[in-house]
């Protein structure tokens, strides 16, 4: 079964929040469960005027601990956990958050601090670049906040091989895998990648096949001929041998989608390598600075570039060259300026940063390149075959 997934913006601005976009926020959702992949300031409000709902989260990812990445995260978690119900604990089973060190000790810190207690456990999983990162984890329950999880499992990022930095704890055949990619501080991008899912059967050349079966089929113990082609659809599929010798072949597995999620960067390509040659149906990068009609005309692009660089952020034309050479399907542009507003009023600007970013990709991808702004939402669709 295809399972329906999107990606709806909490949270589009960088540094500073302004009164058209948030902190950055971006709410990963397959089949109904949510993944969070940063929660700046504010996080649990932008939830709130959404469509989604906050118990549905089930992880939360962090890209790096700048803070309008991750100041929302532990009022966030007091809300999703409805601490203030004595009477639901533990109901939803353990908040898996996954992110760079020291993530663990921060979170701790602040909730211990603030005298926090939440409805449900929690354990926050390391994503470390070095071995001399690693956290040893308190043996006495009162060294740890009173809902935490002590039973981690930290991730060493390696080099060099495709399942590097695969994170623990992600179900139903899902994988989600971490890379550190360039920024001032560490930081890192995810690949989210969907399970194979059964092909879809040729009725045009099946159905006769099953008319031509149907009463030897009945003998069979099958009240209706359909009834068979549950065995085509399963995991490694054998061909099916009808009654009268002739055969129906499995058709090949529908590919998963493939997600990027990137944390703030100048270079990402170290994230490139988990791909493994496949093109990711969606890229999501940031595009803090652009050369748009709010700035003087003796400005230059290039001292748009190094500004940015120079910071650990990108332009729109940085992030499609990264979509370029990754062969993703789609770019979503994120983590905009202060200056860009992300409304009605902002509109031409910001269709001259999209712009920007189409141009390195090609005109004739236009439909492909999308600036997010707060609570937009984008379906990604199942493609129909392997590259």
């Amino acid at each position: 079964m295809v399972v329906p997934i999107d990606i709806t913006f909490l949270g589009t601005g960088s540094a500073q929040p302004s009164e058209t976009r948030n902190h950055q926020s971006i709410a990963f959702r397959a089949n109904g469960d949510i993944w969070l992949f940063d929660a700046g300031e504010a996080t649990q409000h932008q939830l709130q005027k959404s469509q989604l709902k906050m118990g549905r989260i089930t992880k939360v990812f962090i890209t790096h601990l700048h803070g309008d990445h991750c100041f929302g995260l532990a009022p966030l978690l007091c809300s999703m956990t409805e601490n203030l119900n004595p009477n639901r604990q533990n109901k939803e089973g353990i908040v898996d958050i996954y992110g760079p060190s020291p993530l663990r000790r921060w979170l701790r810190t602040t909730l211990k601090s603030t005298y926090s207690r939440l409805g449900r456990r929690y354990r926050v999983h390391e994503v470390l670049l070095d071995e001399s990162e690693r956290e040893i984890i308190p043996e006495r329950a009162a060294d740890l906040h009173e809902d935490e999880d002590g039973d981690v499992c930290d991730v060493l990022l390696l080099t060099g091989a495709d399942e590097a930095g695969a994170l623990p704890h992600i179900p139903n055949g899902w994988t989600v895998q971490a890379a550190p990619i360039q920024h001032s501080i560490p930081s890192l991008g995810y690949v989210i990648s969907e399970p194979e899912a059964p092909g879809k059967l040729d009725k045009t050349t099946i159905e006769p096949l099953l008319a031509k079966n149907a009463e030897a089929l009945k003998g069979q113990g099958y009240k209706h001929p359909h009834q068979i082609l549950g065995q085509l659809q399963k995991p490694n599929a054998k061909p099916l041998q009808l009654p009268d010798g002739s055969r129906i072949i499995p058709p090949p597995p529908r590919p998963g989608r493939i997600i990027v999620i990137l944390g703030d960067t100048c270079d990402p390509t170290a994230i490139i390598p988990l791909l493994n040659k496949r093109r990711p149906d969606v890229l999501v990068h940031e595009a803090t600075n652009a050369l748009t009609r709010l700035d003087p005309p003796t400005l230059s692009y290039d001292e748009v570039k190094e500004r940015a660089v120079a910071h650990g952020h990108s332009t729109p034309q940085m992030a499609a060259q990264v979509a370029k050479v990754m062969g993703a399907r789609t770019l979503l542009l994120t983590h905009f300026s202060v200056r860009y507003r992300g409304d009605k009023e902002g509109d031409e600007v910001m269709e001259e940063i999209r712009k920007q970013a189409v141009t390195v990709l090609g005109e004739e991808r236009n439909d492909d390149v999308h600036c997010a702004r707060d609570f937009w939402s984008y379906q990604v669709k199942m493609h129909k075959q392997f590259d």
